[in-house]
């Protein structure tokens, strides 16, 4: 009976974490450097690329995933283990909290980015992407240019939620046509 009881409660556990699938993951990064790359040229000798993934609430079952360019004169403790590469692009995963997803990049040889060299605020561009445990996107930020985003990552075949709310400004959001052809 206690054997039953521990492979139910094994089972429960492990197919119970929000866990997205690398396909998905590799089509919102993707999506991510598409966006940027059409509102400005990215160097991808000198800029990394960070995601980071995260239990937003486990009463939902929620996770998050950011993706962000950064530069590493404007980094400074920012913690990571490894470094990958994904599509020409160093790739870092700071404070991961889930292990499943280093396997799903290709590690290189590690580097230190933190080489802050300015007071200078960079500004960067970022995604926030939030998905249930069905991986279906629930929410989209920055918002003034969510339906860019959504544009684009449903092109990606990437899922939406029927939760999702477009959200629209009485001032226009940004032309999505140059970021889905």
């Amino acid at each position: 009976m206690k054997k039953i009881i521990l492979i139910t409660l094994i089972f429960f556990f492990t197919f119970n974490k929000s866990a997205i699938k690398k396909q998905d993951l590799h089509n919102i990064i993707k999506g991510y450097i598409e966006y940027i790359s059409k509102t400005r040229k990215v160097d991808n000798k000198n800029e990394i690329l960070a995601v980071t993934f995260h239990d937003q609430t486990k009463e939902k079952s929620e996770y998050s995933i950011d993706v962000a360019f950064f530069k590493p004169e404007f980094m400074e403790g920012i913690q990571y283990k490894n470094v990958y590469i994904f599509e020409g692009y160093k790739l870092i995963l700071p404070d991961n909290e889930c292990r499943s997803i280093e396997k799903m990049f290709k590690k290189v040889a590690y580097e230190n980015f933190n080489q802050k060299k300015t007071m200078i605020n960079y500004d960067f561009k970022n995604w926030h992407i939030v998905l249930n445990k069905k991986n279906e996107i629930t929410f989209l930020s920055p918002i003034p240019i969510s339906a860019c985003m959504k544009s684009i990552l449903m092109s990606k075949k990437l899922k939406f939620s029927d939760s999702y709310e477009d959200i629209t400004f009485s001032n226009p959001s940004p032309d999505c046509s140059k970021f889905t052809h």
